[in-house]
């Protein structure tokens, strides 16, 4: 948790996915076999792997086994969080 860097803040989760899929270096080898990338158009395979971070994003609020992994926080406005992390 300490490489865990704050990347934006946005008013809906839409708009967190939104930016996120669209910002995300697509490596299709964090997505594909070999043999997928080698027999489908790269077009193709970005296309469906925005649409499987997307997914993932849009359920569990959060990506996992990427080189970059994200994390979306929701926080209600006018709410005092310091307590959560206080290790008391």
């Amino acid at each position: 948790m300490n490489h865990r860097k704050c990347a934006g803040v946005f008013t809906s989760k839409w708009a967190a996915v939104n930016t996120i899929v669209k910002n995300h270096r697509i490596e299709l080898e964090e997505f594909f076999d070999k043999d997928e990338i080698e027999q489908t158009s790269k077009r193709v395979l970005k296309a469906e792997a925005r649409r499987i971070l997307r997914k993932e994003l849009e359920i569990t609020y959060q990506t996992q086994g990427y080189e970059t992994n994200y994390d979306i926080e929701v926080w209600n406005i006018n709410e005092w969080y310091l307590n959560l992390y206080d290790p008391e």
